[in-house]
């Protein structure tokens, strides 16, 4: 007997059931969770029905949580039955039993092998029988009949099992340690819920939350000419010009206002074109339906799925947005049969090519499409969202809009001025709206005269945070007959001040896309496609993610917007840098899909994430060995108040006497107390002085501690109000007295004459908000808050407080790297430092100049470049995976709220920081060789385009091999 087994009762019941009655006869009489025939038998699962087992089924784990025997990295993995599902896990394994055949019938991806792959786990005896796979896309009557005519042996997609497995084993190493572990040191007697995916999406709302929040109010400004009727603008290297101070703007429109001539220095026509957008893929559609309708991620994953389940559409759960090149023919004519008669007047020829026909880029599915089954009764948001998955397949096969564009540029011509002022002006001429013509788009924008935004311009760009366009293109019916030198005052010349837009909280929409890239914000298509398989978890998974932290109280919707409750930020606060690292779980998603492809070895991953989580528990020792030593302690203290023994709980001690209404909690000033200082301070009333304290600013300090009268924790200082360390050998940068040392860091105490501090900024504070100065609270490379270097301001006499801390970005300096940076002002080359993304890169440390003098700052290997978008700079970063091995390396924008970066291997090709700097100052480069795409090694000049993107001059390319 051959055995069908579904991943749901809907598919077995509506699809497997007509298919076998028509291709093999059967007749079908209906079992208790089963289909019953002659030769073959149909059952279904519920979803999954064996999951692995919890911690406490191990030996050793059963009872309370301890830290002791943390963390479990099981070899062999117990299974459990799932008891809300028992009853039909029974069904079916009674049935695999009697089987000859079994055929996997579940959706067709990772979680619908790895639910069949559990029960075969489960009872492994069933894996000696003969099993198939049934690879099905759509249940469309001719594709079912095919996908059966064509059974798979299951050892075909093996790659795609391993894939399923480690995901599930992942998260369980990463998610039920870390949950234990971090409840239990940092919770002070809250679950702390950890997840490998869950906590870094956790950690981009919290992030853009910060942003929005702190978010200053900021005007900038633009200089805009009027010239024979059409606006122009005033460019400073190759760009609109944006001047952050009133003065800069108005000295220009002094130089230019009339009578100042202004000629034309330049003349360049080009034709462009839009095409639509492509097929959905499951995050697009996602998203759209979260901007159109507002509905959840969740809710469209779910109308997807029925409809899929109803025939209407292809299968859902896919990250392509492409169609195999062997379905051009047949779906050309589907999208003919769908279109409207307006739709059919601009559908372009099947004989042209068309971006979205593409088999390399088909993953395991192809896009969302409509079956061609008519739809009938459906519920109101399956509806819609089937009529967004058909009408976004239709405008596919659409003519692209087509424009001119007429590019000037404007000179002064004013001979005494040896540099000449630049404006540009743009003029567009419609030729033909193609699919524009039928959508109803809003104009981006809108300027007087006519002149609108670039109808490129990302409509998402506020919602992302990456600032304003301002680019303004004076839309036409003809082009004027002008010619390089021609010349006349502008008509007019203003200065524009303008409000730096508000970056907004994410959307259910714009966290899936930063989902889907990892946090990393790209408008160029290549980088993003590139990132596609870096993202947090898969399209399948993103919205279980956001549901669950919407369920676990983290994060919650204000109306279409997501926000971080006071636990999530305070959950955030506690991880550390791995946990919540998107860029790193992006690594890990992506080293799976190359476990799928065959291109990297179970064995390898898993040694990958068994090394992570040893690796965060050393990290969680080092940071909270307290409270892994508070495990071992037989010693009770007595409690000072009535003498009896206290109890150690997660957060502190509390007494047994529950007449007795002593607690007291064992962290101070975000110092941990081991439990013979705890034992110390209140059997003796005092303990210290002790190091590591930290004030509200972040500042660490030193001091003794006592208890009062009322049991309460004071601080105590040196008769002089500072804590004194060990002397070094080492003079302050500042005020040139012998520096102290503690474990932590070297530091000043002594008192500075007046004058002494010339040019110091942010009295008492950790660190700086300079790029690049060792402990900033931006978010680059130069790590975490308390990090680095601190100096006082106060411009007379007073305390000078200069203090190195000996960890810097995640890396501890050694004797020799801190002599060399006081002997020769600079550290070698360290190769350890960490991003607050845990990105690794490398620097030396250096004493700052001006501003920055008496600070530690990075000076990077890699120079700094001009961001071709917003202006600011492109710093290079790199990153490793788990192993050690170099991975995506960038020149990214400094702006968080700009994101663009330029990947450092391209096609396959390394650039070196020349390269990078001639493509930005020169728009482009020189041939360059060798770039590989599959099997085919070209050379070719790069070319930087409108909005940043990087692209090859078509007319340079020269195929090599292949």
């Amino acid at each position: 007997m051959i055995l069908l087994v579904a991943e749901k009762p809907s598919v077995a019941n509506q699809h497997y059931r007509p298919m076998l009655e028509r291709l093999e006869g059967e007749k079908f009489t209906q079992g208790d969770g089963c289909l019953i025939g002659k030769n073959h038998c149909i059952t279904w699962c519920v979803g999954h029905l064996i999951t692995l087992a919890p911690l406490d089924a191990y030996p050793g784990f059963e009872g309370g949580w301890r830290l002791s025997n943390l963390p479990l990295l099981p070899e062999k993995f117990r299974l459990m039955e799932i008891e809300s599902t028992k009853k039909q896990l029974n069904v079916v394994r009674q049935m695999m039993e009697q089987a000859d055949v079994l055929v996997n019938g579940a959706d067709a991806g990772r979680e619908g092998n790895l639910i069949f792959d559990l029960i075969l786990d489960y009872t492994p005896t069933f894996k000696q029988k003969t099993i198939k796979r049934l690879w099905v896309n759509s249940y469309v009557a001719k594709d079912l009949d095919k996908a059966w005519k064509n059974l798979e042996d299951a050892t075909q997609r093996v790659n795609l099992s391993y894939a399923a497995r480690l995901r599930q084993r992942a998260d369980w190493m990463v998610g039920l340690n870390a949950t234990r572990a971090y409840t239990l040191t940092a919770g002070r007697g809250k679950m702390i819920s950890v997840g490998r995916v869950q906590t870094p999406t956790l950690n981009l709302v919290v992030e853009r939350d910060a942003i929005v929040e702190q978010f200053k109010e900021l005007y900038y400004y633009s200089v805009v000419g009027t010239w024979k009727g059409f606006q122009a603008q005033y460019l400073a290297e190759d760009k609109v010009a944006v001047f952050e101070k009133e003065a800069g703007a108005n000295a220009v429109v002094t130089r230019c206002s009339p009578p100042a001539d202004i000629a034309i220095a330049k003349i360049d026509t080009q034709q462009k074109k839009q095409f639509p957008q492509k097929p959905f893929d499951l995050t697009e559609l996602q998203k759209e339906g979260n901007k159109r309708f507002k509905y959840s991620a969740q809710q469209v994953l779910d109308c997807a799925q029925n409809l899929y389940e109803k025939k209407l559409l292809t299968y859902p759960r896919t990250d392509s947005q492409y169609l195999p090149d062997n379905m051009k023919q047949e779906a050309y004519a589907l999208a003919q049969r769908l279109a409207s008669p307006e739709q059919k007047g601009v559908m372009r020829s099947a004989e042209e090519n068309f971006v979205f026909i593409n088999s390399s880029k088909v993953t395991d599915h192809y896009a969302i499409i409509p079956t061609g089954e008519v739809p009938n009764g459906l519920p109101e948001m399956e509806q819609k969202i089937y009529e967004l998955a058909k009408e976004r397949f239709v405008q596919a096969w659409l003519k692209p809009y087509v424009w001119n564009e007429m590019e000037v540029i404007l000179q002064t011509r004013d001979e005494r001025r040896e540099t000449k002022d630049l404006f540009r002006l743009k003029l567009k001429r419609n030729e033909d709206l193609g699919f524009r013509a039928l959508t109803k788009e809003e104009t981006k924008g809108k300027k007087k005269n006519g002149s609108t935004g670039s109808p490129t311009d990302n409509k998402d760009a506020a919602a992302e945070g990456k600032g304003d366009s301002d680019e303004i293109t004076n839309q036409v019916e003809s082009f004027p007959e002008w010619n390089v030198g021609d010349h006349t005052p502008f008509d007019s010349i203003e200065l524009q001040k303008k409000k730096k837009s508000k970056p907004k909280y994410y959307t259910e929409a714009t966290l899936l896309a930063a989902m889907k890239t990892a946090g990393k914000q790209i408008e160029n298509e290549e980088l993003a496609e590139a990132m596609k398989d870096r993202g947090l978890g898969t399209p399948a998974t993103q919205a279980g993610i956001i549901e669950t932290l919407k369920k676990r109280g983290f994060i919650k919707a204000q109306k279409n917007y997501l926000v971080s409750t006071a636990r999530g930020r305070e959950v955030i606060e506690l991880m550390d840098e791995k946990v919540k690292s998107p860029e790193m779980t992006g690594e890990w998603e992506y080293q799976l899909s190359q476990v799928e492809k065959g291109k990297l070895s179970p064995v390898e991953f898993r040694y990958g994430i068994v090394e992570y989580v040893k690796q965060l528990f050393a990290d969680l020792h080092a940071r909270y060995g307290c409270q892994f030593e508070r495990e071992t302690v037989t010693d009770a203290i007595g409690c000072p108040k009535c003498g009896q023994p206290l109890e150690i709980a997660p957060w502190g001690y509390t007494c047994k006497n529950e007449a007795c209404t002593f607690k007291i909690g064992h962290t101070v000033a975000g110092r941990m107390l081991s439990h013979h200082e705890m034992k110390e301070l209140l059997t003796n009333k005092a303990v210290g002085p002790l190091v590591g304290f930290k004030s509200k600013k972040g500042t660490e300090f030193a001091a003794k501690l006592t208890v009062d009268k009322d049991f309460n924790i004071q601080f105590e200082f040196e008769s002089d109000g500072k804590f004194h360390g060990q002397k070094t050998e080492y003079r302050c940068p500042l005020c040139g007295a012998v520096l102290e040392e503690n474990k932590n860091a070297i530091f000043c105490t002594a008192t500075k004459d007046p004058g002494t501090t010339a040019g110091m900024t942010n009295e008492g504070t950790a660190g700086m908000t300079n790029e690049g100065t060792a402990g900033t609270t931006n978010e680059d490379a130069t790590g975490t808050t308390n990090e680095g270097t601190t100096a006082t301001t106060n411009d007379g006499a007073g305390d000078c407080n200069f203090t190195l801390f000996k960890t810097v970005a995640g890396h501890t300096l050694t004797a020799a790297e801190i002599s060399e940076l006081f002997t020769n002002g600079a550290t070698p080359l360290i190769q350890d430092f960490k991003s607050k993304k845990g990105a690794v890169f490398t620097a030396r440390l250096k004493w700052g100049e001006g501003a920055d003098r008496g600070r530690a700052i990075f000076e990077f290997l890699h120079r700094n470049l001009p961001c071709p978008v917003c202006g600011d700079q492109l710093r290079f970063r790199s990153g490793t995976t788990s192993q050690g091995n170099e991975t995506h390396a960038a020149f990214v924008c400094m702006n968080p709220q700009c994101g663009y970066g330029i990947p450092q291997i391209f096609y396959q090709r390394k650039f070196s920081d020349e390269e990078v700097e001639g493509l930005l100052k020169n728009k482009c480069t020189p041939v360059l060789e060798p770039f590989k795409k599959n099997d085919t090694t070209f050379r070719a000049a790069l070319e930087i385009r409108d909005g940043g993107k990087i692209g090859f001059n078509k007319l340079t390319v020269e195929v090599i091999n292949g």
